[in-house]
């Protein structure tokens, strides 16, 4: 496997994925296929998490990743999510603020929010600061439904 690569977990589909089936857990669908685009790029999330990149120039960058996930779930694959290595990252509160704040402005929408926060998730390179940041992080990551804008602001106000 390409070292570039780095982690990669799997996930398996249920025979019930839709068109509306959540991005989470259901990004590429396999590394020899033509729906592969890319892996995320640590450095990408790192930026985005840093406020060196911003929710717009983010979007640009992962969108096709996105699109390769939908595409997978349609085609009924199985799911894989890849991130390439990179140093520790602590998530602080001012990234998780950064993060769902770029969904309350809608200058990042839901679906590329919740593929941000599940290579968080699924990265060994992310540690939270504290409960109150996974918390945040969970909460971008639960793909049930997209939260409101109102819940959304109430997740950003538990981050002081």
């Amino acid at each position: 496997m390409n070292d570039r690569l780095g982690r990669l977990a799997e996930f398996r589909l249920t025979p019930f994925v839709s068109l509306s089936t959540p991005v989470s857990r259901l990004l590429v669908a396999d590394l020899h296929s033509a729906m592969h685009f890319a892996s995320m790029e640590h450095a990408t999330l790192v930026g985005f998490l840093t406020g060196t990149l911003s929710p717009e120039k983010l979007a640009e960058e992962i969108t096709a990743e996105v699109n390769a996930c939908n595409a997978a779930v349609r085609a009924g694959e199985n799911g894989y999510i890849l991130i390439t290595d990179g140093p520790s990252v602590e998530v602080t509160r001012e990234s998780a603020r950064r993060l769902l704040a770029a969904m309350v402005e809608e200058r990042l929408p839901f679906q590329l929010a919740n593929y941000v926060a599940d290579c968080i998730m699924m990265s060994d390179d992310f540690n939270y600061a504290d409960d109150a940041v996974r918390d945040a992080v969970h909460f971008v990551e639960d793909d049930s439904r997209p939260p409101t804008h109102d819940e959304t602001i109430e997740a950003l106000t538990k981050l002081g």
